[in-house]
C-alpha cells in the first residue's frame, strides 16, 4: 500500500501534523491498545505522554508514522 488510504485515517494524519506544529513530540512507536486497534503516543508539553492517534492495523500506523517522517524530511530539504 503505497498511500495512504481512508478519510478517517487521512484525519488522523492531519491531526498528527497538526500536534506536530503545536510543537508536540510525536513518538516513533506504535502500540498494541486492544484487539485490532493501535495507537501512535508522543507527548504534548501540557499534558505529558498521551495517545495522539489511533488505527485499525499496525500497518495503517506504520503508514502514518512513514508519510508523517517524509513530510518532515522534505520541509528540512527546502
Amino acid at each position: 500500500m503505497d498511500e495512504f488510504s481512508g478519510e478517517q485515517e487521512d484525519q488522523q494524519l492531519r491531526f498528527l501534523r497538526e500536534l506536530e506544529a503545536e510543537n508536540a513530540s510525536i513518538a516513533g512507536t506504535i502500540v498494541e491498545i486492544g484487539y485490532g486497534m493501535w495507537a501512535i503516543h508522543g507527548v504534548i508539553p501540557v499534558d505529558g505522554g498521551v495517545l495522539m492517534a489511533k488505527f485499525e492495523s499496525y500497518d495503517l500506523a506504520r503508514i502514518a508514522l512513514d508519510q508523517l517522517r517524509s513530510t518532515r524530511n522534505a520541509k528540512s530539504d527546502r
